[in-house]
């Protein structure tokens, strides 16, 4: 009882100083405007200082790291954008380059094909031309496997292992050709025969040319 009744004296000797104290400063205060305002500016600069400015750089490292991370984000975006464009473009550059090899194949493999046909041809009449002139000099010797100029009209008419005279009866010029027959003179049966292997060899290449695959591998 005695400690309780100590305790509440002290309570109420240090409430009274409490209450004297702050009428003490309430004079203070209302005795000038400037401790007014100095009453006013301390508490505010306590809570900014105490309260407000650390969330603010909390705030401000947050929006910080987020600019950052953000900024990353937008480069990496543009870095992994100019390396799809420089691969596109290594890719285009290749496909073009395949076409136009693939291409230049084709017409040298047509081209050669071709170009050996024509020598092939060019033999044959030669050698016709020169079984004519033999047959016209009794003196000259007929090249070997050529058949005499007076078998010449039958063998053109039904030989069928010469595809380059099967059409004509003799290819020797003449003056009269029977009506029933296309008569041919060797010239013209070799220009003939020749665009024949011409007009082959171009439907080959734009055969060739059309089976080479224009889009790169895997695109549709």
């Amino acid at each position: 009882m005695i400690s309780w009744a100590a305790f509440k004296l002290l309570a109420a000797g240090g409430l009274e100083a409490v209450l004297k104290g702050l009428l003490a400063a309430l004079k203070w205060v209302l005795s000038d405007v400037r401790n007014a305002l100095l009453a006013a500016f301390v508490p505010a600069f306590l809570w900014a200082a105490i309260i407000v400015v650390p969330d603010l750089r909390e705030d401000l490292a947050e929006t910080e790291q987020l600019l950052t991370d953000t900024q990353l984000a937008h480069l990496g975006t543009i870095t992994n954008y100019i390396d799809a464009s420089d691969e596109a473009q290594r890719q285009a550059k290749a496909n073009v380059a395949r076409v136009e090899a693939e291409q230049e194949a084709v017409t040298y493999e047509v081209t050669r094909n071709l170009r050996s046909d024509l020598a092939a041809v060019s033999a044959r009449f030669d050698r016709l031309r020169a079984r004519n002139a033999a047959a016209g000099d009794p003196g000259r010797a007929n090249p070997a496997g050529l058949p005499e100029a007076r078998d010449a009209a039958g063998r053109a008419a039904g030989a069928p292992g010469n595809p380059d005279v099967s059409a004509a009866r003799d290819l020797t010029a003449q003056p009269l050709c029977p009506s029933q027959f296309v008569c041919l003179t060797i010239d013209q049966a070799q220009r003939a025969s020749e665009d024949a292997r011409r007009h082959d060899a171009l439907i080959v290449w734009a055969l060739g040319q059309s089976a080479v695959r224009f889009t790169p591998e895997g695109s549709r």
